[in-house]
C-alpha cells in the first residue's frame, strides 16, 4: 500500500527498485544497528548527515532521527524502517528487503532450534493471581552481559473496556529501561487481557494495548488492536504442541502536532511449549515451563516459573534486530513480597 511518494523515496534513498520491498522479509543481523548506521551515514550522508542524528523509541520503534533533513531510520521486529517528513509524508516504509539486497552483511536468516525433550503440564506454570484485581508487581531484569537493566512495575485493574470489548482485565504498568552508555527511557502501558479456561488448562488473550511515552519535544500514544484477539500464552498446550496464530495488528500512532499514523500489519506466529525444565536465574533455581514462538526465522522464548508464574527468563531481539537474553532479579517483587 506504498503511496507514489514513498515509492520515489524508495528508489531515491536506496537505489533501487521498489519490487525489491515485495522480496520476503530477512532478519536483520544482531549487530546491524550500529553497522547500519554507519553504512547508511557513508553511503548517503545528504540523507543522513553523520553525527547529527538523535536516537530515541516510539512505541515498538528504536529510531535515530535526523532533524536537519527531517529523516528517520528505525528498528521494531526485526525490521528496517525509513521515513521523512518530505519525502513518505510523515509514513514509515518497511525496506528491509532494499537494505539487505543493497548490504547482505547487514542481514542474516536464522534456523529454528530442534524441539526439545521437556516434560510436565503447561498449566503447572499459571498463576491467576498474576491477573488479580489489586495485585501489584514488580519484575527488574538484567540482560547476560549487564548492558541492558529493565524493569516493570504493575497494577492489575478493575474490569474495563476495550475496542468494543467489556468486562476485560486491565493492567496497567510503566516500563523503564537502561542501556550502557545511552539515556534511559520509559513508558506507561495499559494492556486489556481475559483468561479462557479449557479443561486441559487457562489461555490467556489479549485483545490490545496502549503505550504512553514521552519523546523529545512531545509524547507519543500507540493504540496496538489485535484482531482477532492474540493467544498471547496458552496454558493448555501439551509438550511440543504448537498452533499458529494469523495475527492482523492495527495500530494507531498520535504525536502531536503531527497528523495521525494508522498502520496494518498482517503476520503468522507459531507458538509451541517445550516442556518443563531446571533453570538457574539472579534470582534462584527455578522448575519452569518453556515457551517458544517463532516467526518467519526469527525464534523467541520464555520461561515461566512453576507454581507462581515468574516470568524468569526472556530470549528474543531488542526491537532493534540485536539478540538479547534478560534474567529476573532477586529484587522482583509481587505485592509487596520478595520473589
Amino acid at each position: 500500500m506504498m503511496r507514489s511518494s514513498i515509492r520515489r523515496f524508495a528508489a531515491l534513498a536506496l537505489g533501487v527498485s521498489v519490487a525489491a520491498t515485495a522480496q520476503a522479509q530477512l532478519s536483520v543481523r544482531p549487530s546491524s544497528r550500529d553497522a547500519a548506521r554507519q553504512w547508511l551515514e557513508s553511503s548517503f550522508p545528504a540523507l543522513f548527515p553523520p553525527g547529527a542524528g538523535q536516537d530515541g523509541m516510539a512505541g515498538p520503534y528504536a529510531y535515530r532521527f535526523y532533524p536537519s533533513v527531517g529523516n528517520a531510520f528505525a528498528f521494531s521486529d526485526g525490521k528496517f524502517l525509513v521515513a521523512s517528513q518530505t519525502q513518505t509524508a510523515g509514513q514509515i516504509v518497511d525496506l528491509t528487503a532494499a537494505m539487505c539486497q543493497l548490504n547482505a552483511a547487514l542481514c542474516e536468516t536464522t534456523s529454528v532450534p530442534s524441539p526439545g525433550t521437556g516434560t510436565g503440564a503447561a498449566s503447572d506454570c499459571f498463576n491467576p493471581v498474576l491477573l488479580q484485581q489489586g495485585t501489584t508487581y514488580r519484575w527488574d531484569w538484567q540482560s547476560s552481559d549487564g548492558a541492558v537493566q529493565f524493569s516493570t512495575e504493575g497494577r492489575i485493574n478493575g474490569p474495563a473496556s476495550f475496542a468494543g470489548q467489556t468486562g476485560v482485565i486491565e493492567t496497567e504498568r510503566t516500563v523503564s529501561v537502561g542501556r550502557a552508555g545511552a539515556p534511559p527511557f520509559t513508558s506507561r502501558v495499559r494492556e486489556y487481557e481475559s483468561v479462557e479456561n479449557t479443561p486441559q488448562g487457562p489461555v490467556l488473550l489479549r485483545y490490545g494495548s496502549i503505550v504512553l511515552m514521552d519523546v523529545p519535544l512531545a509524547g507519543t500514544r500507540t493504540t496496538i488492536v489485535n484482531t482477532p484477539v492474540n493467544r498471547i500464552r496458552d496454558f493448555s498446550l501439551a509438550v511440543n504442541e504448537s498452533y499458529t496464530l494469523n495475527e492482523v495488528r492495527q495500530t494507531t500512532m498520535e504525536i502531536p502536532g503531527l497528523p495521525t499514523q494508522t498502520s496494518t500489519v498482517r503476520e503468522a506466529q507459531t507458538f509451541t511449549y517445550r516442556g518443563q525444565e531446571s533453570i538457574t536465574v539472579p534470582a534462584g533455581t527455578y522448575t519452569a515451563c518453556k515457551f517458544e514462538w517463532t516467526n518467519g526465522a526469527r525464534v523467541s522464548a520464555g520461561w515461566t516459573a512453576k507454581g507462581t508464574g515468574l516470568p524468569l527468563v526472556i530470549t528474543g531481539d531488542d526491537g532493534a534486530g540485536n539478540p538479547i537474553t534478560l534474567y529476573i532479579k532477586s529484587s522482583s517483587h509481587i505485592n509487596g513480597h520478595p520473589i
